[in-house]
């Protein structure tokens, strides 16, 4: 096989896409990344979906579509569980079905990932590569990354912890203008992925049982912080089934113990200037709480 990879900068990007480029980069495979998500991905990926998925998979759908034309295959993984046979949500895990339905299946390369993301990467690699060493070599290249700071808590300012899945909270035109938002309050921010995986990978409690691997990082993240912050946000998109059922336990959680819990529910629809007055009626709540 040659010609053009294209890797959407969207959804499990913000997890994955450092390993997924760098293996490509590392096997000389030309690639094309698309860019920042906008406004015009976001109703490109609208306006051909299904209303009935969240937006970050309707924004996925946008990315699909700019790169359809511009490259000669889509990179597409099907990731069924990325580890411990905890899964990821379903309509993630169709996402490769979408993108033969809008973008033809002679386009589409979509490995499924059970956990091990090595041997599916290093038989995708042999279709462009035949030097098993070179993939190996790229592979383990492109994994390396810088070890997590400790996290330190800053005990001059107000903490808030942002309950958030990565490809909402890191999405600049989704959700990243929260952090900022929060810290124009004077708040120190503090996300789930700022914790170590062991943290995030724990079975205590209610956590063992929940079964979609991002949903128990999310629960996991808030039991770390919840008796460490001054307040919680917890950010998921609208038609979320597993963020619902899981927002619902945090909230109920929160309450028990006094800690100010703020939900925020988005979609295609929401407008930032809203959801910046809610939180900074937030802000002003939990500074009259402490003064």
């Amino acid at each position: 096989m040659r010609g053009k990879i294209g890797i959407i900068r969207a959804l499990l990007y913000y997890r994955y896409g450092f390993l997924f480029v760098n293996f490509f980069k590392h096997l000389g495979i030309e690639y094309l990344l698309s860019p920042k998500t906008n406004r015009e991905l976001i109703d490109l990926g609208v306006k051909n979906s299904s209303s009935e998925v969240c937006l970050p998979l309707k924004v996925a759908c946008g990315h699909l579509l700019y790169l359809k034309d511009k490259v000669d295959y889509l990179f597409v993984p099907k990731i069924i569980y990325p580890y411990g046979r905890l899964y990821t949500c379903p309509k993630m895990m169709g996402l490769p079905t979408i993108a033969l339905y809008l973008c033809g299946k002679e386009k589409v390369i979509s490995p499924t990932i059970k956990g091990n993301f090595f041997l599916p990467l290093f038989f995708l690699g042999l279709k462009f590569r035949k030097n098993p060493l070179k993939i190996v070599s790229a592979y383990l290249k492109a994994r390396r990354k810088e070890e997590k700071k400790e996290l330190v808590f800053d005990n001059k300012n107000l903490k808030i912890a942002i309950i958030s899945h990565f490809y909402n909270i890191y999405d600049e035109e989704i959700g990243s203008f929260l952090i900022e938002t929060f810290k124009k309050e004077g708040f120190s921010v503090y996300l789930k992925d700022d914790l170590d995986e062991k943290i995030l990978k724990r079975k205590e409690g209610f956590a063992k049982n929940i079964r979609w691997a991002f949903e128990r990082e999310l629960y996991n993240a808030f039991k770390y912080y919840l008796d460490k912050v001054d307040g919680i946000c917890f950010f998921f998109s609208f038609a979320c089934g597993p963020d619902s059922l899981i927002g619902e336990m945090m909230a109920k959680e929160a309450k028990e113990k006094g800690i100010p819990f703020l939900t925020i529910i988005f979609d295609e629809h929401s407008g930032k200037e809203g959801i910046i007055t809610r939180i900074e009626a937030f802000c002003e709540m939990i500074k009259r709480k402490k003064r």
